[in-house]
């Protein structure tokens, strides 16, 4: 019985890779021209037949792994460039061109590190949004706001949909073909995207002192106008923002002093107290000598006066102001009258008057 053309050419084809994989001299040009030439053999067989079995199909297969096994090393030994010039092959002829695919294995190799580093990046977004997106609904930000953090909202949303589940995947990849972006090169677009959008809710994240700050000015501008109510709700933007914002919490302590709400100040008041803001030992201290608790005022107030020294005119006259008067609510007036008369002594010098009394 006569063996089937397709089975002699894969058996001629198997032949020539053993050759060259088995050879005990490194492999030469003309190893692999015969196992190039034994492919093309294989390839016209098959055109020239309507059917193929399992078997053949299954050996067809085999044979081109172990050639593709063998790119690198024969990529070292020819230059298939100069040989695809001379002999024109189709380009669907593949195995002319394996330095494309010894590129291909080499970047494709890198893609369980790029997968991970994705998962990694993704794993951050999510991070930062849960700790972002609470800071922003609470703030109440306002249209502008809201779109602000809608749109790396959406993309995370997006982004777990193409890394969780195979339909969105599948969705992804179409995406990255039709940009023109090659399959071997979708891991490193994913991580792209996935570091794109860290850097995204990085900056937002770096930012929010300064929206803070944003909504901290706001405040104070409507507190100018008189507008206490609207004056508040900017200031507890700028804490949802930045719990530390120290000047958000002394204007938010001022408004509550306003609205009578002496509890409410003090709790702010110490916020700032414990950020160091110097203004907000004066305030605290007052307050609670006007509680009649001197106790609590002096050591607040001395602390406040030590650290006094590059603020204002004001700000020093007002520190030793209430000193002394915490101090004579005590009865120490041997204590209290050299301050009060440095107090006197800055609040009447020519600076300190037009300071002062603005």
């Amino acid at each position: 019985m006569n063996t089937p053309p397709l089975d002699e050419a894969l058996k001629t084809y198997e032949i020539a890779l053993d050759n060259l994989e088995d050879s005990a001299s490194p492999m030469s040009e003309e190893q692999i021209i015969a196992v190039l030439n034994a492919r093309d053999f294989v390839h016209a067989t098959g055109q020239a037949k309507v059917y193929h079995s399992y078997h053949e199909q299954k050996t067809l297969v085999a044979l081109d792994v172990r050639l593709k096994q063998n790119a690198w090393q024969i990529s070292k030994v020819i230059d298939f460039s100069s040989w695809r010039t001379s002999l024109e092959p189709p380009d669907t002829a593949w195995w002319w061109h394996l330095e494309t695919e010894t590129e291909l294995a080499r970047w494709q190799w890198w893609d369980w590190l790029w997968r991970g580093l994705s998962i990694a990046g993704w794993t951050a977004n999510l991070g930062l949004l849960i700790d972002l997106l609470p800071r922003f609904l609470i703030a109440g930000t306002g249209f502008a706001g809201a779109v602000a953090i809608a749109f790396p909202s959406l993309l995370t949303l997006l982004q777990a949909i193409s890394e969780l589940t195979e339909t969105g995947q599948e969705g992804f990849d179409k995406l990255l073909i039709r940009l023109g972006i090659p399959k071997h090169f979708h891991a490193e677009a994913q991580l792209g995207a996935t570091e794109l959008l860290l850097l995204i809710l990085l900056g937002f994240h770096f930012y929010l002192p300064n929206f803070s700050n944003f909504s901290n000015r706001r405040g104070f501008e409507k507190y100018k106008q008189g507008q206490l109510a609207s004056a508040e709700a900017h200031y507890q933007q700028a804490l949802a923002l930045n719990p530390d914002n120290v000047k958000a919490h002394y204007n938010l302590a001022v408004v509550y002093e306003n609205l009578q709400q002496f509890d409410k100040a003090r709790t702010q008041y110490q916020f700032a107290v414990k950020g160091g803001f110097v203004k907000a030992y004066n305030n605290l201290g007052r307050l609670h000598i006007l509680n009649n608790k001197p106790s609590l005022a002096i050591p607040l107030l001395f602390k406040g006066l030590a650290g006094a020294g590059q603020a204002s005119i004001k700000v020093r006259y007002d520190l030793m102001k209430n000193l002394g008067w915490a101090l004579l609510k005590q009865g120490r007036e041997e204590q209290a009258e050299p301050i009060l008369r440095s107090a006197v002594s800055l609040g009447s010098s020519p600076e300190g008057i037009e300071k002062i009394s603005n």
